[in-house]
């Protein structure tokens, strides 16, 4: 953030109230162009009109708000500069606590959130639709295959992606479409008094019940066995069946498969997501995430044959830009296990 800009946000703050006085300490930045600080009355956004989603992010914190789900509350916003301060959920994130013994706890909490969110008043979103899954399908091929490989893709390699489009957004459409916050993982979930908090909502959509939930399990931070997912899916379908969501006809292979396809699409588009911020805005911190990704692309293919071809894709581009394969590799501790 420049100075200037710093300067206009304390400035914006403490003509609040005369009672506004502290001085505002950085927390952090993350994905997008905002940064984050906290003053004694909350958090102060600084998130550029230009770039980010302000008016979404109010009306969607109220809507959160609305249907009993804890979020940050806006307290005051000016959107001419893209200055917000909300109330501050505190610093525990639920990635500080992705440990053997409070990663299980932690994911069913999430769980009965989803479940709680899946049967949550949604009108008014927009939809996760076709031509939006399209364009999140194009950000990994334009960012990971063209830019950050160099690959002109055959005409073979473009029936090949485009067929697994075709499975992953026919198994999207196909399921109950509920309110999706679209980005949950455990950097966006917060633990806040005695309960769960979201932040990062500004995205949701109208969508498939298992996206949030696939992002969960799949995390692009860290890792889950498959014995664990296996025991989270079952969870997840008992809660969404208890709010009428999920019928009880649907049995737990079918379930796995529309997550872990659902999971597929979203992966696809984190690994271009995470090669855009290296080449369009300079943020290579992302870059150590791409092989955990990848590694999670080719299983999910390789459980289902009409998906094989996609994981070929992956495999036979994997070192097409040898001084960017060595640079992710060296930035990343990620084992296969």
């Amino acid at each position: 953030m420049s100075t200037s800009r710093l300067e206009a946000l304390t400035a914006w703050y403490k003509s609040l109230s005369a009672n506004h006085v502290s001085v505002p300490v950085m927390i952090s930045g993350d994905a997008s162009f905002r940064k984050f600080y906290r003053v004694d009355e909350g958090i102060l956004m600084d998130a550029p009109p230009a770039t980010e989603k302000n008016r979404e992010f109010v009306e969607l914190s109220a809507l959160y708000l609305s249907n009993g789900i804890r979020v940050p509350k806006v307290l005051s916003v000016d959107y001419e500069h893209g200055f917000l301060l909300v109330d501050d959920l505190g610093n525990e994130t639920m990635s500080k606590h992705m440990n053997a013994e409070e990663s299980m706890p932690l994911c069913l909490r999430a769980v009965k959130l989803l479940a709680r969110l899946a049967g949550a008043g949604a009108s008014g979103l927009p939809s996760f639709d076709r031509e939006f899954m399209l364009r999140e399908i194009d950000i990994g091929t334009e960012w990971y295959f063209r830019k950050a490989q160099g690959v002109t893709f055959t005409s073979d390699d473009g029936k090949i992606v485009k067929d697994a489009a075709e499975i992953m957004i026919s198994n999207n459409l196909s399921l109950p479409q509920v309110f999706m916050h679209r980005d949950f993982h455990c950097r966006n979930i917060m633990i806040s008094g005695d309960g769960l908090a979201l932040v990062d909502f500004q995205d949701s959509v109208l969508g498939p019940l298992t996206y949030d939930f696939a992002s969960l399990i799949f995390d692009c931070y860290r890792d889950f066995s498959e014995e664990d997912r296996t025991f989270l899916i079952k969870a997840f379908m008992d809660e969404v069946r208890k709010t009428g969501v999920l019928g009880d006809s649907v049995d737990f292979d079918e379930f796995r498969r529309a997550v872990y396809i659902t999971a597929l699409q979203r992966l696809y588009k984190c690994v271009g997501i995470f090669s855009r911020l290296y080449f369009r805005d300079g943020k290579n911190g992302y870059l150590q995430y791409i092989p955990r990704v990848i590694h999670n692309i080719r299983m999910i293919c390789g459980m289902y044959p009409e998906l094989s071809d996609l994981a070929g894709l992956f495999e036979k581009y994997s070192r097409h830009n040898p001084d960017f394969a060595d640079l992710v590799n060296s930035c990343s501790s990620f084992k296969a296990s």
